[in-house]
């Protein structure tokens, strides 16, 4: 994604993967048949911003940045156990 902070956020749509896929391979009937969506992200240089965007706009479905819906649940509700950790590391501090 461009530096420029006035960029849309979804910006990186034009550099990824996927552009030009059949878009019903990233949302599979089940989390089952996400090999091929996954295998398309593992190679596009921009999974990661794609995941962050589907992170921020709560997307509930499909597959993002190589993670599912599941998937993305579960990693945003590692990153809020850890920054508690780390905010109750650094007040007992």
């Amino acid at each position: 994604m461009s530096g420029n902070t006035n960029s849309p956020p979804d910006e990186f749509f034009a550099d990824a993967a996927c552009k030009g896929a059949d878009t019903s391979v990233f949302f599979p009937v089940s989390e089952s048949n996400t090999f091929e969506a996954k295998a398309i992200c593992a190679t596009c240089p921009v999974a990661e911003q794609c995941l962050e965007y589907a992170i921020q706009t709560h997307q509930p479905d499909g597959v993002w940045g190589g993670l599912t819906a599941v998937e993305r649940h579960r990693l945003v509700r590692r990153r809020q156990k850890s920054a508690r950790e780390q905010r109750d590391r650094s007040t007992a501090a």
